[in-house]
């Protein structure tokens, strides 16, 4: 995440006398300051974008091919699901060729990198595209310790740990005790304390706050316009087919998009529902995020993931379905798509507006690709299922699908197993014992502020004056942060 493992190494450094390396992932104007910068002393930085050329040489086929045998690694999966590569990619249209031939000069510019430096360690953050991804996979496969930082859905908890489907947790819950006091005291700091943040409290504020004024957007454009690099649709394969003149136009048709998909969720989508019969709800994910993409692969359709589930319900329920609170970012789903989902016989899309919590609450059943939805199931002593990676499975109310065609007797079984509420009390100490309290929300936010132009525009140039600035501003901020991350390299 742009800046946040430069302020931890700054801080890090600070107290380690370790070697400290980098690679660069940003694009041009931003790039200048970490080429130039006194701030950390790296022994050595590369850039990630100087790496990866467009070029017309075939790829090496021979070479992937061993790459994937040696560290495991499946490619097309990671390409197929890396959104600038296929589907969401507005702007350009990535050849099999030009795919493999980046995907090749990726894996061989990290493997000389790991075999140069031979870390002990490997920070980063839960990676939003493939290449991070990668990087991260072949860090794991040579046992390098990786301390990766996720956002853990509960409250503004992060937690630091290898994998991102379980945050590195135990199995199941069989090996956590809870005595009776412990158990007051959960109960007391997540359930029963109103002043605790829930997840979707904590969303809506973001949203608030990441949300950009008009003058801001002014501010941007203006600055887009006159100031931003175009370089970087040669140098950057993600900028890739952006010229001014697209971006500018696309911004516009994507505006004026959204305006009228949100006529249509006003017009079509239900803002009253019945909660008195029986029903599963279904809370939408957003596609294009790596939540999806990273973490539920082979799942990335939710409209035929809806029709799966709307024939494996029992004969009396309907299946209640709801957009993502943050798709509105996104564009919304399309016209077509909301009318294939509302073709459904036994479906019905509830407005967005709609309580989600309430939702869960009178439902039967949730089931989600990988949502929040189904830990709040579980508070609310209600069974679910999910389809991606996600820490909540070790929850015994939580169920995964592994094959499509167990689905009807899965969702049989989640609808007649009573949900154990000392589960959700156990899964909250291990909670307690390694989360810290940092939000990953809450540092965009403040990050977005200092650095980019109208709270929108990332390529913008950095001081040193601004960054240093930004680092005394918010050493405590990053307090928790540096300790956790003392404690485990240390110790």
């Amino acid at each position: 995440m742009f800046m946040l493992h430069f302020s931890l190494s700054y801080y890090l450094q600070q107290k380690l006398d370790d070697d400290f390396f980098a690679i660069i992932d940003v694009s041009n104007k931003p790039k200048k300051f970490f080429q130039n910068q006194k701030i950390v002393n790296f022994k050595k930085t590369w850039d990630y974008n100087d790496q990866i050329k467009k070029t017309s040489k075939k790829p090496d086929l021979e070479y992937l091919k061993k790459f994937e045998k040696k560290y495991k690694i499946n490619l097309w999966k990671m390409a197929i699901n890396e959104r600038h590569f296929y589907k969401f990619n507005r702007f350009y249209k990535f050849t099999n060729q030009e795919i493999l031939t980046i995907l090749e000069q990726e894996c061989k510019f990290f493997e000389k990198i790991l075999d140069e430096i031979t870390p002990d360690y490997f920070l980063t953050y839960d990676p939003p595209f493939h290449h991070s991804k990668l990087l991260l996979e072949m860090c794991k496969s040579k046992g390098i310790k990786i301390l990766c930082l996720y956002f853990t859905r509960i409250g503004s908890a992060t937690i630091i740990a290898e994998d991102g489907g379980t945050l590195d947790f135990p199995q199941n819950l069989d090996t956590v005790e809870l005595d009776k006091k412990e158990e007051h005291r959960l109960k007391e700091k997540y359930i029963l304390n109103k002043k605790t943040k829930t997840y979707s409290t904590l969303t809506k504020n973001y949203k608030n706050e990441r949300g950009a004024t008009s003058t801001d957007k002014l501010k941007a454009l203006i600055n887009y316009i006159l100031i931003s690099d175009s370089k970087n649709i040669q140098s950057n394969y993600t900028y890739y087919g952006r010229t001014k003149f697209k971006v500018i136009l696309d911004t516009f048709a994507l505006s004026i998009k959204r305006q009228i998909r949100a006529n249509h969720i006003q017009k079509n989508q239900r803002k009253i529902v019945d909660l008195n019969i029986p029903f599963t709800y279904f809370p939408l994910n957003i596609e294009e995020e790596l939540s999806m993409l990273h973490y539920a692969p082979f799942f990335t359709n939710q409209i035929e993931v809806l029709k799966h589930i709307a024939k494996s319900l029992p004969i009396n329920h309907k299946l209640y379905v709801k957009e993502h609170t943050f798709a509105e970012f996104r564009g919304w789903h399309t016209i077509s798509e909301y009318k294939e989902m509302m073709e459904i016989p036994n479906l019905i899309l509830v407005h967005p507006s709609y309580s989600s919590d309430e939702l869960v609450k009178h439902s039967k059943l949730v089931v989600t690709v990988r949502g929040t939805a189904s830990f709040d199931a579980a508070i609310q002593n209600k069974p679910s299922i999910i389809f991606g990676d996600i820490p909540f499975t070790i929850l015994p109310s939580v169920y995964k699908v592994k094959s499509l065609t167990e689905l009807p007797n899965l969702i049989k079984t989640a609808l007649e197993t009573p949900v154990n509420s000392q589960s959700v009390l156990k899964y909250f100490k291990l909670m307690d014992e390694r989360s810290i309290d940092f939000s990953m929300m809450d540092f965009e936010v403040k990050r977005n502020n200092q650095f980019f132009s109208g709270n929108i525009l990332s390529d913008v140039e950095i001081s040193e004056k601004d960054t240093k600035q930004f680092l005394d501003k918010n050493n405590q901020y990053f307090e928790s942060l540096i300790k956790t991350h003392l404690k485990k390299i240390i110790h």
